[in-house]
């Protein structure tokens, strides 16, 4: 709550240990932060989750204008995939890069796969963010265990809302799709 969320590399210039889930950046961007939209890639959630039992999770909920804020890069699918970090940073920037986050794939189509339509179309859609983010721009932080809100509530500030809410801890309706 001190800092915000900071990159890898303003973790390390400022020399602040920090937990990681991913030790390996394919994407490169050391100077990134991974966002997703709308809701958390559950196939890396699930799978940390499982590795890592006795760790407490939170969703943090992130005012999307931090997508105008700050300079951002789009990627359709994982970061770390070669599909996407084959692709110029100069070419996920942008709305057209935004706009292909949601875009129809040949099979099954996005009304099949029951997407919303704010939902990006590969739940492992992300947005890397090239700067740190304020703990202004968290909206809301969710905890999939009461025991856990109620041992962090006192250090979060009041204007950030809290909630006991499982459902950002659970894959989304296309699950069977993606597995």
């Amino acid at each position: 709550m001190r800092y915000g969320l900071l990159t890898r590399e303003q973790l390390s210039t400022l020399n602040i240990e920090a937990s990681v889930n991913d030790n390996y950046r394919y994407d490169g961007c050391e100077n990134a932060i991974c966002l997703s939209i709308e809701f958390p890639n559950y196939k890396m959630f699930y799978r940390l989750r499982q590795e890592n039992p006795s760790v407490e999770w939170a969703v943090l909920f992130i005012d999307p204008i931090i997508l105008v804020d700050h300079d951002c890069a789009y990627c359709h699918d994982n970061a770390g995939s070669e599909r996407v970090y084959s692709i110029p940073l100069s070419e996920r920037r942008g709305f057209q890069a935004f706009e292909r986050m949601f875009a129809e794939i040949p099979f099954p189509t996005r009304e099949e796969l029951d997407l919303e339509e704010y939902m990006p179309t590969n739940p492992q859609a992300e947005v890397l963010v090239f700067e740190s983010i304020s703990i202004t721009y968290i909206k809301r932080i969710s905890f999939n265990k009461r025991d856990t809100l109620n041992a962090y509530r006192g250090c979060i500030p009041t204007n950030i809302r809290v909630a006991f809410d499982e459902r950002p801890f659970y894959p989304r309706n296309d699950y069977r799709y993606w597995r």
